[in-house]
């Protein structure tokens, strides 16, 4: 059934087989297109708010997932919003959720999100075509991958018009949304090779031709500079921290509380009991009733969303300053080509967002460069693009 095609399909194990044509179904066109992101986020950054913008754009997904309940939301997180698929049947649902989500924003944090909804089936007649396919992460969790042309067609619809794009408006007296899992309780992860790298690439339309072999040569040559991803990933065991400071946490508070201060310092005191249980797992290495802190870390590494592809390849890497040069030799040759464009962000420390359905494997973890990660690799890749016109 079309309810169920993303929870049927197979996934794959080795990241560079994203390009197989043979890992991805179609969707299907009674399927929509759901588009987040935060407008003004350029200003949130200048401010120091990016982790408040990893936070908005994972809470949009969270709140489309637990409307979803038993339905598989394939999903791609982007930094400052997301990129979902919805059957038609969740359509009412979701666009109440995301609306109150949209209240809980503007009070909360005082940003706009912007949400737009496109059917698959008004892409299609435009020429437009879009396969899903999941990688795996581990046995227990893994993510989307999007491939084709009608991600990049939905996006420009909803920057620039052009197209049938239902945007989600706020209501007044609306309940809260329902942000169950949403979880932000982690410090900033340092580098430990030199540099956060975050890293957009993408074949331009002038290419889609030959895009699967692009995007095939420019993961391989990745590979090789960066053979061994355990050193490359951002998350690993050592430099991983829990948070007990009240700026860190209180973001999950304001999000997953009602607003008023009881409410507030209910979740407060509830999360601080929660981190110092889970602390006293992780220093000890000895379980807590059911809970096992060093397998669930171990599990937060497995399970990190470093590496991801919805029409435009998306990386976080650990880099060396010499990788990290040698990358940018080999993209900016390719983009002096014309076979890319490509942006790229440095920062010292990767910021974590994480999204729990259960302690026992079944979690995923956002990763992002701070201080403005994939928006800000995403402004330069744009001004790239501007310098080829």
């Amino acid at each position: 059934m079309n309810r169920s095609f993303y929870k049927d399909i197979q996934g794959f194990n080795k990241f560079s087989d994203l390009t197989n044509p043979d890992h991805y179904t179609a969707v299907p066109a009674d399927w929509y297109i759901v588009m987040t992101d935060i407008q003004g986020s350029t200003q949130a950054i200048a401010e120091g708010r990016y982790k408040d913008v990893n936070l908005v754009g994972a809470a949009t997904i969270m709140a489309v997932i637990n409307v979803a309940q038993d339905i598989s939301i394939p999903y791609v997180f982007g930094g400052d919003g997301a990129t979902l698929l919805i059957p038609a049947e969740l359509l009412e649902k979701v666009q109440a959720a995301l609306s109150a989500v949209r209240v809980k924003v503007r009070s909360t944090f005082g940003m706009t999100l912007r949400v737009g909804c496109i059917s698959l089936k008004e892409l299609y007649d435009h020429g437009a075509s879009l396969g899903v396919a999941k990688f795996n992460l581990s046995q227990h969790m893994s993510e989307a991958m999007f491939q084709g042309t009608a991600i990049t067609l939905a996006e420009t619809w909803l920057r620039k018009g052009g197209g049938p794009v239902l945007f989600f408006e706020e209501s007044s007296g609306q309940e809260d949304p329902d942000l169950t899992g949403l979880e932000c309780r982690w410090q900033p992860i340092q580098s430990r090779n030199g540099s956060i790298i975050s890293l957009l690439v993408q074949v331009p339309k002038d290419h889609a031709g030959q895009a699967r072999s692009i995007y095939s040569d420019v993961i391989k040559s990745i590979e090789e500079i960066y053979p061994e991803y355990a050193k490359s990933c951002p998350t690993h065991v050592p430099g991983m921290h829990i948070s007990f400071s009240p700026v860190t946490l209180g973001q999950d508070v304001k999000l997953r509380s009602r607003n008023n201060p009881v409410a507030r310092i209910a979740r407060f005191l509830k999360v601080v009991v929660i981190n110092a249980i889970g602390q006293l797992s992780f220093k000890t290495g000895r379980k807590v009733g059911s809970f096992d802190g060093q397998q669930y870390l171990s599990e937060m590494v497995a399970n990190s969303d470093t590496r991801k592809f919805d029409e435009t390849l998306r990386m976080v890497i650990d880099s060396t300053p010499e990788q990290h040069q040698a990358l940018e030799r080999v993209l900016a040759e390719r983009q002096q080509k014309g076979e890319i464009t490509y942006g790229i962000h440095l920062s010292s420390q990767a910021l974590m967002t994480c999204l729990v359905f259960s302690i026992q494997g079944n979690h995923i973890h956002f990763i992002d460069g701070a201080d403005g990660g994939y928006a800000m690799a995403s402004r330069s890749m744009k001004n790239a693009e501007k310098q080829k016109i």
